[in-house]
């Protein structure tokens, strides 16, 4: 491990300094305008405006002529690793991020839908008999299967293969866990439910304010208006406190749909091993690789919130990193440029995709679902009604 570390650091580094020392300039967009001084009321455009002449007159600086150029400014070597950071998370928070923002959601109101109810003993019985027939067939698939790859060996399919096959056995555990809480009637809290329903309206709420956030400050570059970010220049004037809280509750809001949408990724796609997060059950490498997702996501997704709030933010710290220096460097620039946003379209239309993909499924293959727990639950609740 320590060695796999080190031939990795050592690469990331050479990749860094060779990067850094060709293209490691940001190329600022400047509007130049050209020299003049005044000497008793005429132009003169030949020498620069010395300091100690008179204050030239407003209408003789609308006059002079000014044309764009191109300022090539050599970065420091701190931003540019921000800005490699920054772009490998971008790679993540489109996919994941997008996936998220409506995954956690929808999950949240389903939660609330397909709710705990109280079944009898014949009920569980019943239900535990065909969980248990579930797992004979998930034991008895995974030996042929594994026999199959012992006669044609294939790392691919041995990873995809395990990492369903893991998807499987959580889906089991989870439905067991259901199956329990609805046997045993005072473990099913009330409150639970409705909390979920709460957080699902309140996540929805935050989804549709991004998406109108990217349209109008980044797709139309805010000519529709500020919208959000006037919001938090409100907030802040009735009382600081209040326009930073909502400013974070939308920052961290994207990190938690990256990690969400991890977890739907893995579970839906298997190129990569599922790792949820339970509650007094999250296992050290999920721990882990969660907080690599966030950690890797924190920069591009403070370049997010920085880009989409940019007149909340302006004349900040990190406006001048991210606004100024990261979106205008060299060869970076092709991604993060206003005039053709890549990677904020990226994450507009994989969130759009996902949202059609979740209504088809609510809607068109929900008859198609396989007899789960959650199924018992719904005919239980028919009945009542």
């Amino acid at each position: 491990t320590i060695c796999w570390s080190s031939v990795n650091l050592t690469v990331f580094v050479v990749f860094l300094t060779a990067l850094y020392f060709t293209i490691g300039y940001v190329e600022l967009p400047v509007v130049v305008m050209q020299p003049y001084a005044t000497d008793d009321n005429v132009t003169v455009t030949s020498g620069f405006f010395d300091p100690g002449d008179p204050v030239p007159l407003w209408d003789d600086v609308e006059a002079a002529d000014t044309w764009d150029a191109i300022q090539q400014i050599r970065t420091s070597l701190v931003i540019y690793v921000l800005a490699l950071l920054s772009f490998v998370g971008w790679m993540l928070m489109t996919i994941f991020g997008g996936i998220g923002m409506v995954a956690l959601p929808m999950d949240l109101i389903n939660s609330w839908y397909n709710r705990p109810v109280a079944i009898d003993v014949k009920q569980w019985a019943e239900r535990k008999l065909k969980l248990k027939s579930e797992c004979q067939r998930l034991l008895a698939d995974g030996k042929s299967k594994q026999d199959e790859l012992k006669a044609n060996p294939s790392r691919w399919k041995e990873r995809r293969f395990v990492n369903e096959f893991k998807k499987k056995v959580l889906d089991l555990e989870d439905e067991m866990e259901i199956l329990n809480i609805c046997y045993k009637k005072n473990a099913i809290n009330p409150l639970v439910p409705w909390l979920q329903l709460f957080g699902g309206i309140f996540c929805w709420v935050v989804t549709i304010s991004w998406w109108f956030q990217l349209i109008f400050e980044i797709f139309l570059q805010g000519l529709a208006g500020p919208y959000l970010s006037d919001v938090f220049s409100r907030l802040s004037n009735a009382f600081p406190l209040f326009g930073i809280v909502a400013y974070g509750i939308f920052a961290f809001y994207i990190l938690v749909c990256v990690i969400k949408g991890s977890i739907k990724f893995a579970g839906r796609f298997f190129l990569i091993s599922i790792h949820p997060l339970k509650l007094n059950g999250t296992m050290m490498n999920s721990f882990l690789f969660n907080v690599g997702i966030i950690l890797i996501c924190s920069v591009s997704a403070t370049q997010l919130c920085t880009t989409a709030f940019r007149q909340f933010v302006h004349s900040s710290a990190i406006s001048q990193i991210f606004v100024t220096q990261i979106q205008y460097l060299k060869f970076f620039s092709y991604f993060y440029s206003m005039d053709v946003p890549v990677f904020y379209s990226l994450l507009f239309v994989v969130s759009f995709l996902q949202l059609i993909w979740s209504c088809c499924a609510v809607f068109v293959c929900a008859k198609k679902q396989a007899d789960t727990i959650t199924d018992m639950m719904r005919e239980a609740r028919r009945e009542r009604v």
